[in-house]
C-alpha cells in the first residue's frame, strides 16, 4: 500500500471515529438537558400538586366535619355550604395544575374536582326539592358518600407521583 492511499485511509478512519465521537457526545448532551429540563419543573409541579392536594383534601374535611357520629349522615344543606366555601380556592389550585401539566395530571386532578361537583350538585338537587326522610325531617346523605370523591383523589396521587418521578428516583 502506498503512502498516500494510507494516508487517505487514515484520515477517514479518524474521521469516522471523531464523527460517531461527537454524535455520542450530542445524544448525551441532548439527555442531560432533558434530565435537567425535568429536575427543573420538579420542585414547581411539587408544590402546585401538593397544594391542590390540600385543598382537596380540606374540602373533604369539611364535609366529615359535619357527618352525625350517631348516624353516619351528613344534612344536604350544610354540605353544600361547605363545598361553596371551598370551589374558588379549589378552581383556582385546579388553574395551577393544568398551567404545570402534564395532560395526565391535568386530567386526574379535574376529576377530583368533578367528583366534588358532582357530590354538591347531587346535594343540592335533594336539599332544593325538599326530600324528607320517613319521619317527615329533611332528607340527609349516609353511607360512603365521598367514595368517588377519594378514588379520583387516589388516582391524582399516583399519577402526580409518575410525573414527580425522574432516572434520579
Amino acid at each position: 500500500m502506498d503512502s498516500g492511499l494510507a494516508a487517505v485511509l487514515g484520515a477517514g478512519i479518524t474521521g469516522s471515529v471523531a464523527s460517531l465521537a461527537a454524535l455520542l457526545t450530542y445524544r448525551q448532551t441532548k439527555v442531560q438537558l432533558r434530565s435537567n429540563a425535568r429536575l427543573a419543573l420538579r420542585e414547581p409541579r411539587r408544590k402546585v400538586y401538593r397544594d391542590f392536594l390540600t385543598g382537596s383534601r380540606e374540602a373533604v374535611q369539611a364535609v366529615l366535619d359535619l357527618v352525625d357520629e350517631d348516624t353516619g349522615e351528613v344534612a344536604l344543606g350544610p354540605l353544600c355550604l361547605a363545598l361553596e366555601e371551598r370551589f374558588p380556592a379549589l378552581m383556582q389550585l385546579l388553574a395551577e395544575v393544568d398551567l404545570e401539566g402534564p395532560q395526565a395530571v391535568s386530567d386526574a386532578a379535574n376529576e377530583v374536582v368533578r367528583e366534588l361537583g358532582r357530590l354538591h350538585t347531587d346535594a343540592l338537587a335533594a336539599d332544593l326539592t325538599g326530600l324528607v326522610d320517613d319521619e317527615g325531617r329533611p332528607a340527609h346523605i349516609g353511607g360512603d358518600f365521598l367514595a368517588e370523591v377519594r378514588t379520583a383523589m387516589k388516582e391524582f396521587v399516583v399519577v402526580a407521583r409518575t410525573a414527580l418521578a425522574t432516572d434520579a428516583d
